[in-house]
């Protein structure tokens, strides 16, 4: 069928979007201060806005995203992202997954049974 294109053209298209998107994250001017929390922003209630870092962010309790669906977070860091087990990102005010935007340098890890969301 020609409504459905090969596997390969989606999986670079996808990959060509999340590119896109990187790099808009990444000339989004600071905002929200940086290096908020010293890297552990566990614990933290987070308003609409770009926070930057410039070392490893760590999430070692819970953390809280405030806002309304509209509403737009980026987290920039030159550095890793690391979310500890069994902790979650939590949504609230109609918040919606879609528009977090974790732009991470180096390397993601999320524990085991956390709750990462956003993209």
């Amino acid at each position: 069928s020609t409504d459905n294109p090969p596997r390969p053209t989606i999986l670079t298209i996808a990959v060509s979007d999340m590119e896109t998107a990187y790099n808009d994250a990444s000339q989004r001017a600071n905002t929200r201060g940086y290096n908020v929390g010293g890297g552990d922003i566990g614990g933290m209630t987070l308003t609409p806005g770009v926070y930057t870092f410039f070392i490893d962010i760590q999430i070692n309790s819970d953390i809280t995203f405030r806002g309304g669906a509209d509403d737009v977070f980026i987290i920039q860091t030159t550095g890793t992202l690391s979310q500890s087990a069994s902790t979650k990102v939590i949504l609230l005010g109609g918040v919606q997954a879609k528009n977090i935007f974790w732009q991470v340098a180096d390397i993601v890890r999320v524990g085991e049974s956390a709750v990462m969301q956003g993209i």
